[in-house]
């Protein structure tokens, strides 16, 4: 044995000592295998490495299932992946991969609650009501605070005419996500049984129900705020003013008078209520006027200076004074109330008025229309100008059409139609009543 082959037997001799397998790589085939199994496995280490995050950059960019099914090539174990690929596919019919996608997230995720919700789906739309509530009593189980889970087992409970299982679900978006509230209170109210309370379907707590007043609001659904302000009314402490007033005003938008006068009476100390009077503060005795809900609301003008005069006055201590100086092109509607009444009632408007150097000929008188884009003028009183020795009845017959439930009484002036000097002197009003 040469060197050579000695310095060879005794490496081999010694890396078989420490356990080590060395290649003899003399031949060029047998180089080249090594090579290819090299980059081999450096190719399926690359796959397991960047497979997701290719994946992931192909689901942001997919519009399609087909863009989809290339992102699930480069990560066949992406649960959610097939989950969103089996709620695309049972929506658009095609059921048989819709399951062999749903089956594959659920062997890799078994705890998937939206996957069982999907499959739940599915199995309904097949008409498999069995398999269908097992698999949506899966979901439910595995996440049962899910909003969107619960809504949808309740729109599944409904159609299959589960009543009670129905509710609770809808029961539950009501309490914890006020975004849904009009369609669960909407969807609830249909399944109450006879003579049951609307009120029964919304939360037992405070806070839950002042959430679904504030989504009835935003979704402007005046039954349901009138439910939720009514069941939260008997909480304490009150709602705070800000939330009463968001809701005071949604209802005078909506035109909705008896609900409005409902929770303006909350808010507001009586001072301003006369028996019979569908005014509010009709003799103008309160301290000030407030400017909001349904109390008289004053649009400052230039030329108009409105006022409470506390010297003079029909009844009472106090009247309503108006003093102008200004042109006789002054169109004027500045002074107003938004009132409740009831539909398809006849009322007599009355007030007394007094005029002082209040020279023109297109007089101060009193309107009543339906509020709105386009206003629905009602009636309206004589004017009154010029001066006056005493106090002045203004009145008229006010009949309200069906349907309606909030009018506008209001003090206008209109332009003159004909040419005269600028307008001055002074206008009172007191005792206002809408009976």
């Amino acid at each position: 044995m040469d060197t050579t082959e000695t310095a060879r037997a005794t490496s081999a001799h010694s890396a078989g000592e420490e356990g080590t397998l060395l290649i003899p790589l003399e031949s060029r085939a047998t180089r080249a295998g090594v090579l290819a199994l090299t980059f081999v496995l450096a190719a399926s280490l690359a796959v397991v490495i960047l497979g997701p995050a290719i994946a992931d950059t192909l689901v942001r960019r997919a519009t399609t299932a087909a863009d989809l099914e290339r992102a699930l090539a480069w990560d066949r174990r992406d649960a959610t992946l097939h989950a969103r690929l089996g709620w695309i596919y049972q929506d658009g019919g095609d059921y048989a991969r819709a399951r062999a996608h749903l089956e594959a997230a659920l062997q890799l995720r078994p705890t998937d609650a939206y996957a069982w919700l999907y499959l739940a789906s599915l199995a309904d739309r097949q008409g498999d009501h069995a398999r269908a509530r097992h698999a949506l009593e899966t979901a439910v189980r595995l996440n049962p605070h899910d909003v969107t889970i619960r809504w949808e087992a309740g729109l599944m409970a409904f159609r299959w005419g589960d009543r009670e299982r129905a509710l609770e679900h809808f029961r539950y978006v009501l309490a914890v996500d006020p975004a849904q509230g009009d369609a669960a209170f909407q969807l609830a109210g249909m399944l109450l049984a006879p003579g049951a309370k609307p009120a029964s379907l919304l939360p037992d707590d405070r806070d839950q129900l002042t959430n679904v007043l504030l989504a009835a609001i935003r979704s402007e659904d005046a039954a349901l705020a009138e439910v939720a302000w009514t069941k939260r009314a008997a909480f304490a402490p009150p709602l705070p003013e800000d939330i009463a007033r968001r809701c005071l005003d949604f209802l005078v938008a909506k035109g909705e008078g008896a609900r409005a006068r409902m929770v303006w009476r909350t808010l507001v100390p009586p001072v301003g209520q006369a028996d019979g009077n569908a005014l509010w503060n009709g003799g103008f005795e309160a301290e000030r006027l407030l400017g909001w809900g349904l109390d008289w609301q004053v649009h400052r003008v230039w030329g108009v200076d409105v006022a409470l005069d506390r010297f003079v006055a029909a009844r009472g201590s106090r009247s309503l004074r108006l003093s102008f100086a200004s042109f006789p092109s002054l169109d004027f509607g500045g002074v107003w109330q938004a009132v409740a009444v009831e539909p398809g009632r006849e009322y007599h408007l009355r007030a007394f008025a007094r005029a002082e150097d209040f020279t023109t000929r297109s007089g101060l008188k009193i309107q009543v229309v339906v509020p709105g884009t386009v206003e629905q003028w009602l009636a309206e009183t004589a004017t009154i100008s010029g001066t006056t020795r005493d106090w002045v009845p203004l009145e008229t017959k006010v009949q309200i059409p069906p349907g309606i439930s909030l009018v506008t009484v209001r003090l206008r002036r209109e332009p003159a139609r004909e040419p005269e000097g600028n307008l001055g002197g002074k206008v009172w009003l007191d005792d206002v009543r809408l009976e």
